[in-house]
């Protein structure tokens, strides 16, 4: 994973001198990923490494804890790779677009999905698109899945941010997956730390999607408070 972020950045010509690298560091009470647990409801330790630079290009690597009950025989993580380009079209009128990928160490290749995605936004709302260039999570024949999204974030002080989400999940051939997931919440900044709380639900749930996501009777895909705190560095 490193070499491959080191090599995207490489492949860019970018220069230390008119570019910026963070870090960030989390915890959450449950991982949840277009709504469903991946941690079979429990907390997860995330992290990762930023890279921006002043043209617009993006990467970075991203990292969760996850269920090796989930993603089966796997080292119970998650290590993603994206990059991509962000730039202001007009005044307040940002576009995004790139890949990202998601890879779960040592359960084979067969959740690993590759998605690219184009995004607009404006003030404190934005869109994406994204589709999977590949099988979309270990389910075969599902090719060009998609994954569409809508996003606010409102400031209401400072300190204090009032966020929201809706997807719609479409999965290819196995319409019987697809759903929608949506969250809403607050986040606030204390001194450098975002804590936030954010409550989950999920519908159009078919009997083959809450299936798919039952692990030992335990329900991923049920409605939930998530508390979460990070920080960036």
């Amino acid at each position: 994973m490193q070499k491959l972020f080191l090599g995207m950045l490489l492949a860019a010509g970018v220069t230390t001198a008119q570019a910026q690298v963070t870090g960030n560091l989390g915890l959450t009470s449950d991982y949840r990923f277009r709504g469903i647990s991946q941690t079979q409801n429990a907390a997860a330790v995330q992290g990762g490494v930023d890279y921006s630079h002043k043209s617009g290009f993006y990467a970075g690597n991203w990292n969760s804890s996850v269920s090796s009950q989930v993603y089966t025989n796997g080292a119970g993580a998650e290590s993603d790779v994206y990059a991509g380009y962000k730039k202001e079209l007009f005044k307040g009128v940002v576009v995004d677009v790139g890949s990202y990928n998601y890879f779960y160490p040592g359960a084979g290749t067969k959740f690993d999905t590759r998605e690219v995605y184009a995004g607009l936004g404006y003030g404190p709302v934005s869109a994406k698109v994204s589709q999977s260039l590949g099988n979309y999570f270990g389910t075969a024949n599902s090719k060009n899945s998609t994954y569409t999204q809508f996003n606010l974030d409102q400031w209401l002080t400072k300190q204090l941010t009032l966020v929201g989400h809706a997807g719609r999940t479409r999965v290819n051939i196995s319409t019987n997956l697809s759903y929608s997931d949506y969250n809403v919440g607050l986040s606030y900044n204390m001194s450098g730390w975002i804590v936030s709380g954010k409550y989950y639900t999920n519908t159009n749930l078919t009997t083959a999607m809450k299936a798919a996501n039952t692990i030992n009777g335990e329900k991923l895909y049920d409605k939930a408070f998530v508390v979460s705190v990070g920080k960036s560095f």
